[in-house]
């Protein structure tokens, strides 16, 4: 079977339970970088605090935001229904059950409809699940069990298809994965990530969505998920989602293919003979390794290796932009035309605040707090392409609010790229971008800036292994990893080979 690479986010959240952003603003924003999203409501949490002494303020919050989803319930099934149309946009309903004893979890439905309807515990909300056809997704895994993160003596997979790995939490995968989970609900448990529950025998796929409060779906750093199915139909991503047939990236749309006898990932197959292992990666920028894993541990590991520079024509470009002062927002209009050539991709790299509740936050608000869409290409032909966009400057030096483009390129090294930018204009032989990257100040120091590049060989972003690998066990758990040099990451699903 032959499949499509899909992208989505299946956890944003926006005012329509708590939250910043209206729904048809995520709605909005999610058509311009995703093929499907959900916009979730939180919605119950069974086991919430009782100590008002201490934990007052946080339970007024949360009854206030129930409150809210229910009384915008049917009003936000009908506006993802309305968005919704196949082979164009699909957005899933769902709603968020809290849980301290079971961990997160949010409640899928193929849609249009679904029922808002609570459970005491998590085997009562497993089988209103299973019942009304729907999956029930664990997410900030990575949190003690207790905590609000998984307890993985409760997990059944027949429910539960994948987990939620990354978001703006941070990274569950295991002991060593990147991004710490640096929330107030405290620091990442190794026995509650994703290693542990495999570790434990339990068979579940892998996403990552952002858990973005601030109406924007796909938000670019902050967690999405690649699915591959034969369409983008309702029916068909479903299936996908069923099939785990889904992995995780950070945010650059990575295409992470595992093939093990030419069965997809997510898949459970029996060999007790030599294993045909395919590895395909296209990044969306240079590769820093690509790693497979086999029952917890890397057996293999590979990194590019580019080929002659002088026939090379195809590239990928990074264009980043922001910057400044916080309280400046800066209005972006620009335009880049190369002298020949032609832009085969463009990648919108498009974010909204990366913190888990933006409101409030330091006093600060950036452009996603009052513009419908503040970032947005608005023009595209063969050699040209133009866009606006609206900045502040960083919100910390660990809190980025800078927008990026990442685009395909076909053109020689001799050509040179003409870039305009409000009141600027630089033009740049492309051969000066390669492998670096030119900051231009658009109004002298401590104003917003644009860096362009580094210009990266295609070559140096792509990656195609075969090997074969012999039977260790009586099931053999066999997974992807991918790490780009910028800091971006994949995680594949893992596929079972049981003797």
């Amino acid at each position: 079977m032959t499949y499509r690479l899909y992208w989505g986010d299946l956890h944003s959240h926006c005012s329509v339970s708590y939250g910043e952003g209206t729904v048809e603003q995520a709605l909005m924003r999610a058509k311009t970088q995703l093929d499907f999203c959900s916009i979730t409501g939180h919605a119950f949490w069974p086991d919430m605090p009782t100590d008002r002494a201490r934990y007052g303020e946080i339970i007024n919050y949360h009854n206030q935001g129930f409150a809210t989803l229910a009384r915008n319930w049917d009003d936000l099934i009908a506006k993802q229904a309305a968005a919704s149309k196949d082979v164009e946009f699909i957005a899933f309903p769902s709603y968020e059950w809290h849980s301290l004893q079971y961990g997160d979890h949010n409640v899928y439905a193929r849609g249009p409809d679904l029922a808002l309807r609570d459970a005491q515990d998590l085997s009562a909300l497993r089988e209103l699940a299973i019942d009304s056809g729907a999956i029930m997704i664990p997410h900030h895994i990575g949190y003690a069990a207790g905590y609000r993160g998984i307890d993985w003596q409760h997990f059944d997979a027949a429910a539960s298809p994948f987990a939620e790995i990354f978001s703006l939490h941070g990274c569950s995968e295991g002991e060593d994965g990147p991004y710490p989970m640096l929330h107030d609900m405290g620091p990442r448990d190794w026995g509650s990530t994703a290693e542990a529950g495999w570790a434990q025998g339990h068979r579940f796929g892998v996403i990552a969505s952002t858990d973005h409060h601030g109406g924007y779906p796909g938000s670019h750093g902050d967690g999405r998920i690649g699915v591959f199915a034969e369409a983008l139909t309702r029916e068909a991503i479903w299936q996908a989602f069923l099939d785990r047939r889904v992995f995780a990236v950070t945010g650059d749309k990575i295409d992470a293919r595992l093939f093990i006898d030419d069965a997809w990932l997510g898949s459970e197959i029996k060999s007790s003979g030599p294993r045909r292992m395919k590895v395909a990666v296209r990044a969306s920028a240079a590769i820093d390794r690509v790693e497979v894993l086999k029952n917890g541990r890397v057996i293999q590991r590979f990194f590019t290796t580019p080929g002659p520079q002088e026939t090379r024509t195809q590239y990928r470009l990074r264009i980043t932009w922001g910057w400044g002062r916080k309280d400046e927002p800066v209005r972006w209009d620009a335009k880049l035309v190369l002298s020949y050539g032609e832009i085969t991709d463009v990648e919108t790299c498009f974010s909204g605040q990366s913190i888990v509740a933006p409101k409030g936050v330091g006093g600060h608000t950036d452009a996603s707090d009052t513009e419908d869409m503040p970032h947005e290409v608005t023009h595209r032909q063969a050699s040209e392409l133009a866009w606006r966009s609206v900045t502040t400057g960083n919100r910390s030096t660990r809190h980025p609010t800078t927008q990026a483009l990442s685009l395909g390129i076909d053109t020689p090294l001799s050509a040179t790229l003409n870039l305009v930018v409000n009141d600027l204009e630089v033009t740049l032989p492309l051969h000066e971008l390669l492998g670096r990257g030119h900051s231009h100040y658009l109004r002298g120091w401590l104003s917003e800036a644009i860096r362009v590049g580094p210009l990266t060989p295609v070559a140096d972003c792509q990656l195609f292994e075969e090997f074969t690998d012999a039977p260790e066990a009586n099931c053999d758990m066999y997974r992807l990893r991918v790490a780009q040099i910028n800091g971006q990451w994949a995680w594949s699903s893992p596929i079972w080979v049981d003797a």
